[in-house]
This record gives C-alpha cells, sequence and structure tokens, in this order.
C-alpha cells in the first residue's frame, strides 16, 4: 500500500509540473521607456528557435558601463530550460574576455517569459552577443 501511495504522489507531481504554465499581470500603460536594440539573428537550431526565443533587446549603461537585457519568451506549454551566454565586443571589434560571463541556466515554465540581463566587464566594451544552448536535460 505505501508503494502504491509512493507511486501515485510522484505522478501526480510529474503531471502537475509538467503542465504547468505562467499568467502575468502588468500595468497596461507602461511607464518604462526602454531602449531597443535593433538585433541580427542567427539561427543555427531551428528547434531551440520553436520554443524559446528572444522577444527583445534593450540597453543601458550602469556606472558607464554597458548593461544588455534580453527577453526570453517559452512558446510551449511545458517547461523548458535553456543555457545562454553574453559575450562582449570593444570599439576595435575585439572580444572581451570576461570571467563573469559563464554559462547560465535558464529555467521557463509553460508561457512564461524572463529577462535575462549581464553587464559588460569594462568600459571599453561597445557591443555584446547573446547566445543561447538547448539545455541537453531536456
Amino acid at each position: 500500500m505505501k508503494t502504491i501511495l509512493i507511486a501515485l504522489s510522484i505522478s501526480a507531481a510529474f503531471i502537475f509540473s509538467s503542465c504547468s504554465t505562467v499568467n502575468t499581470v502588468e500595468r497596461a500603460d507602461s511607464l518604462a521607456k526602454p531602449k531597443m536594440v535593433d538585433d541580427k539573428r542567427v539561427i543555427t537550431d531551428s528547434s531551440l528557435n520553436d520554443y524559446a526565443y528572444v522577444a527583445s533587446v534593450n540597453e543601458t549603461k550602469v556606472g558607464g558601463l554597458l548593461m544588455i537585457q534580453a527577453r526570453i519568451v517559452n512558446s510551449t506549454s511545458a517547461l523548458r530550460q535553456i543555457n545562454y551566454k553574453f559575450e562582449w565586443i570593444d570599439e576595435n571589434g575585439m572580444e572581451v574576455s570576461s570571467a563573469t560571463s559563464p554559462w547560465m541556466t535558464l529555467v521557463l515554465e509553460g508561457g512564461e517569459s524572463q529577462n535575462i540581463s549581464a553587464v559588460a566587464p569594462n568600459k571599453n566594451v561597445c557591443d555584446f552577443k547573446l547566445k543561447l544552448l538547448p539545455n541537453k536535460r531536456d
């Protein structure tokens, strides 16, 4: 009997966690005035882009450093995980190495969108690349 209860509990947890989506509420007329970035996209994994896509990119300066924020959307009803990384470029087109730009994992519930952000490692940075990879555990 105890084994059956444990199995039912695990099954219920799986069913409820795999079917969840996110409802949100926000101001109808936003007061925020983001500085949106015109972006160029190179899609090499169309299946990743089918469920997790970049909806927008905006930028600002924080203490003279470039800060980038991207809105990632899960367009499915299932929980998804993706890996992402920001790379930084200086005014000469050279990549700036940064210990603060590791691969990170983002967990998105079905229908959820989240902002990811990063700050450039120094004031010479004027550009960025955002890289996305599917999480192999999905």
